[in-house]
């Protein structure tokens, strides 16, 4: 496999980002999961996601789109013919169904804004509430690099941001 095309940033802000906290924050199985197909399917694939069955565009919400996780790591890492450690644990019929928001910009960065598990919640208030999530940090961040008035005006910027693995 090729090296990753697509560089992943965690939000941030007021020194937390918590779409890590998230990630961290899950029960191994999940985490590992999570871990695998941000490294292993959005490093790749970007916002080409949203054309296959790991992601799409959310309506009502410019410029944000939901990464979808539904197996665990091992499956992830075998679906994408990549050698399986002994460490990734199966999900022994536990339900991974999680989701990350993103927003893709500069030169193929994804940002990382808001994330849940969508099996321990599955209602569609609680999906209503993160996608409103994301939509305000991608909101305070685009108003914090300038984003705003530079798209109004025509021009873009290049940003060196966080990466993280």
């Amino acid at each position: 496999m090729s090296a990753p095309g697509w560089k992943l940033e965690f939000y941030e802000e007021d020194g937390r980002e918590p779409v890590l906290e998230f990630l961290r924050g899950l029960d191994e199985v999940k985490e590992q999961a999570l871990a695998a197909a941000l490294n292993n399917v959005l490093a790749y694939e970007g916002i080409g996601v949203c054309g296959s069955s790991w992601g799409k565009w959310v309506q009502g919400a410019p410029g944000v789109f939901e990464f979808r996780v539904r197996h665990d790591a091992a499956t992830i890492l075998r679906e994408r013919g990549l050698p399986v450690p002994k460490e990734p644990k199966e999900s022994g019929g536990k339900i991974v169904l999680l989701r990350v928001f993103c927003h893709a910009h500069g030169e193929k960065v994804v940002l990382l804004l808001a994330g849940y598990d969508k099996g321990k919640e599955p209602s569609s208030k609680r999906q209503s509430a993160e996608i409103k999530r994301a939509k305000q940090r991608l909101t305070r961040w685009k108003a914090r690099e300038g984003l705003d008035k530079l798209a109004r005006r025509g021009g873009a910027r290049k940003r060196r941001g966080k990466r993280r693995p």
